[in-house]
């Protein structure tokens, strides 16, 4: 990607955007001065940055490929214009060296044009990797002492400005980062080394610790060469200085220079002494002694920092503008910076220990006026939905009948599966990683400059739902549908003191530790989101948990009614976008907020929603398009299906997901479980494909494998696997019971349970948040819940362990295990035994039920997707 160019355009912008010193936030983990500044840059560049480029010249005109490149791609950015008017920046685009032709360029641009004249030049910039020297004629003096001059690494001597004038680096090759061993401590290459520094090549050379060769080398080798050495070694001013390649190659560099080094690449925005060493030719004979005292820690992170640096030395010349965002590359390196610093706010706690409950409510709203966010949140149209069961359901299906209804949304849920940006959509997409690192940063620099200990840092939870106020409040959303995260009354979302309508979905026994013991404690809690006369709807509750919503909403002239569920028939033929019979409840829900939410904010007129009898169209498509990952999911595992050969797939390997985790979520989970997995089956035994194998006998006759007959014929041999995890402070004698028996009902029995740790760790979002190696794992919940599982089989007949699959011994140590349960050490583990045996048992559909845990099932979309 051609990142350099990017990379200076906004080093460039950065001088005129006048972001505020606050916002440049110094961040010891990171090669980077602000991670913020590329991508909210970019953002702002992209809406407002606009570049005119006098009559360009050919790429001939230049005499380097850094500059001919940085010269196509300008051109064909999306930031020039052709309106001088609308110019920030004017681009010179110089005929050749010669100080006349030059001089005469300026002469014209004077007389036909009013821009130079303005700022004698101070907006204007020019590519020459030869600089200007110093000139008597007061055109080239103007050039020299006010246009940005882009020079190519390291500039000529006397003709660079630091702190005004930019430099390109030196093309570098894409060389992969190495682990192998680094036998050799430096390696030093050029054909020009010999004009440098004698007595500091004495020692190089004299020292068989270091590698020193004069001639060309081909790229095999000079990769080899850079693979094998620790530090890259470069003479300042050489012609050639690839220190992107080194960078990328993990070879730490390391500049030796006779004067000060005022022109490095991108020094606006990159720490470089973090990423490379410097020593000056004075040091002559204290090479190798200065990099032998670096410690062994801080050359590692200067490795790493170094490769992540990288990506800015790079061109690719397939790269168009549109494809994609030039600072791409920065966003992942970023975007992990954040979710590091994210991770900082994550408090261990046990959830039974009472700290979180209501603990300093009040400081939301501190929160909300350090970040000037009190008006606009006030000024939201929010719809707020609390519950046990079906809340983010609801959410996502209100967010989509908005959305299809043709208003701009905003959608907050929680938790996440994969990535922390899943909690906020902005019109049904997950928000972009530029926008979330703009915005994330925006917030994260003014709560750290204004908290304190009285004030301090928001802890995890409520710092996403304070992003998220941002969002939505910077998108301009027309609506924002927050989802409470837990309970009602002292949740971060609550902090709304004027909601458009609120919603209570099914209500259970979840969370008890915190909510209450009873469902009248827990309706308590959910009510909390109840304001004063704001119209609000729930669903049919238990009688316990409807006195006290009612009750409540008597309090604070709630209007309160129950939505009835959605009737199957007011679809016109379509299926609801989240699948099981629980959901209709949740639909019709969302439909009663949406039909208020419309009449409150003046748009009912707009919609046909006086018929009981039928739903507007963009209700119906809201409805049937709307999507949430891990709710009733159902993956091919692509690693199998990738693996069948020919039409051979009517085994295979295949995940239902579904994040129940209450006992009334876990009777809807396999409710829908024991229809999906006959699902299944019918669609691979339905006549058609029955039809397609007869087909292939009468063309292709004897050349039809048996095999592939027998696996036709024997598809319905399936195997059904529970692969379970829940939170210890959840009761298993209340959840798989439930799980059981409402599967054993409907003629569904598992074969086998697979019982796991979740793999992602409770501190750490993003990447991190999986361990790099095996952890050593404590198993002791799993072998309770394998304990209950057991003891569940013993008491109740119904499940068998007929053809239950073997060969256990080699994936698990443990001798408790029996042919009807097993404890895993990881989920990866777990996964590799069951592609094992999907693959040595070919005609066997092996249908898994994963549940228990939304981390869970987070944690398994993630191994599937790599």
């Amino acid at each position: 990607m051609a990142t350099f160019t990017f990379v200076l355009l906004v080093t460039v912008f950065h001088f005129l955007s006048k972001i505020p010193p606050s916002e440049q936030l110094l961040d010891a983990a990171s090669p980077y001065l602000s991670p913020a500044v590329f991508p909210s840059n970019y953002r702002q560049m992209l809406d407002n940055f606009k570049i005119f480029a006098y009559d360009a010249q050919k790429d001939e005109a230049f005499s380097t490929q850094a500059e001919i490149l940085f010269h196509k791609y300008l051109l064909r950015s999306p930031f020039l214009t052709s309106d001088p008017s609308l110019a920030h920046l004017f681009y010179l685009s110089l005929p050749s060296q010669n100080p006349r032709s030059i001089a005469r360029l300026i002469r014209n641009l004077r007389q036909e044009y009013p821009f130079w004249n303005q700022t004698l030049g101070a907006d204007h910039f020019f590519l020459s990797c030869d600089g200007i020297g110093i000139e008597s004629d007061r055109n080239l003096v103007e050039m020299r002492k006010n246009s940005v001059l882009i020079s190519c690494f390291p500039a000529t001597e006397g003709k660079f400005i630091p702190h005004k004038d930019l430099v390109l680096p030196s093309l570098s090759l894409n060389l992969p980062l190495s682990t192998e061993n680094r036998h050799f401590l430096g390696f030093l290459h050029g054909e020009e080394i010999d004009k440098f520094a004698s007595s500091v090549l004495i020692e190089l050379r004299n020292d068989p610790a270091f590698l020193v060769e004069a001639n060309p080398l081909d790229s095999h080798t000079y990769a080899e060469r850079l693979w094998s050495s620790r530090y890259c070694l470069f003479f300042y001013g050489s012609r050639r200085f690839p220190v992107g390649e080194a960078l990328r190659s993990g070879c730490v560099p390391v500049v030796i220079a006779d004067r000060p080094i005022v022109d490095l690449p991108f020094s606006d925005v990159l720490r470089w002494t973090d990423i490379a060493v410097f020593l000056h030719t004075d040091d002559g004979g204290n090479v190798k002694q200065a990099l032998e005292e670096i410690p062994g820690d801080r050359y590692r992170k200067m490795q790493a920092s170094g490769a992540q640096a990288s990506v800015h030395f790079q061109w690719d010349e397939g790269y168009e503008y549109g494809e994609g965002s030039p600072g791409q590359h920065f966003s992942q390196s970023a975007y992990e910076e954040a979710l590091d610093a994210l991770s900082s706010l994550i408090i261990r706690r046990t959830r039974a220990d009472g700290s979180n409950k209501g603990d300093r409510f009040d400081l939301l709203f501190d929160y909300l006026k350090i970040l000037d966010l009190d008006g606009p949140v006030s000024e939201m149209k929010i719809i707020h939905v609390a519950g046990t069961k079906g809340k983010g359901s609801t959410c996502t299906f209100a967010e989509s009948i908005l959305r299809h209804c043709g208003f701009r949304t905003g959608l907050f849920t929680s938790p996440h599966l994969i990535d922390v940006r899943e909690r906020f959509r902005l019109d049904g997409v997950e928000i972009s990683k530029e926008k979330f690192l703009a915005y994330f940063w925006w917030c994260w620099d003014r709560l750290k400059d204004k908290t304190n200990e009285d004030v301090p840092m928001p802890n995890y939870f409520r710092f996403l739902t304070l992003l998220g106020f941002k969002i939505f409040a910077a998108e301009q959303v027309d609506v924002a549908i927050l989802e409470v995260g837990l309970g009602g009354k002292f949740d971060a979302t609550n902090v709304v003191k004027k909601p458009v309508v609120c919603g209570i979905s099914s209500l259970g026994y979840d969370h008890m530790e915190i909510l209450g013991n009873t469902l009248g404690e827990i309706a308590g809690e959910k009510a909390g989101i109840l304001k004063d006369g704001v119209p609000a709807f729930t669903v049919s509750q238990p009688e316990e948990a409807m006195a006290v919503i009612k009750n409540k909403a008597s309090q604070l002239a709630v209007p309160l009614q129950v939505a009835p569920p959605l009737g199957i028939g007011l679809l016109n033929g379509r299926q609801l976008g989240l699948h099981g019979d629980h959901q209709y409840l949740n639909a019709g829900l969302a439909i009663a907020l949406c039909r208020t939410w419309l009449q409150k904010t003046g748009h009912i007129k707009d919609m046909n929603l006086d018929q009981a009898s039928s739903l507007p169209d963009e209700f119906v498509e809201g409805l049937a398009t709307a999507n949430l990952q891990g709710r009733a999911q159902v993956i091919i595992d692509p690693h199998i299906d990738a693996q069948s050969e020919g039409s051979c797939k009517f085994g295979g390997l295949v995940f239902f997901l579904d994040g129940a985790h209450s006992p009334e979520s876990m009777e809807e989970c396999a409710k829908w479980f024991s229809h999906a997995v006959q699902e299944d089956i019918q669609k691979l035994t339905s006549e058609e494909q029955h039809h397609t194998v007869q087909n292939i006998k009468q063309d292709e006759g004897k050349n039809l494998p048996v095999d592939l007959i027998k696996d036709v014929s024997s598809v319905k041999n399936s195997q059904r696997i529970l692969l379970f995890n829940c939170m210890s402070v959840r009761d298993p004698q209340l959840l798989l019971p439930r799980l059981l028996n409402a599967c054993a009902s409907h003629g569904i029995y598992f074969q086998k349970a697979l019982f796991v740790p979740n793999q992602s760790l409770f501190n750490k979002v993003g990447s991190h948040a999986l361990p790099t190696s095996e952890p050593q794992v404590d198993l002791s919940w799993q072998r309770t819940l394998q304990r209950v599982w057991e003891n569940l089989l013993f008491a109740n007949k119904a499940i068998g362990s007929r053809d239950a699959i073997g060969k256990d011994a080699e994936y698990s140590s443990n001798s408790e295990d029996s042919k009807t349960s097993v404890v895993f050490s990881s989920l990866p583990v777990a996964l590799k035994w069951l592609r094992d045996s999907s693959q040595e048992n070919r005609s066997i559909r092996f249908q898994v039920l994963v549940t228990g845990s939304l981390h869970l099932v987070g944690d398994l979309i993630r191994l599937l997707k790599k």
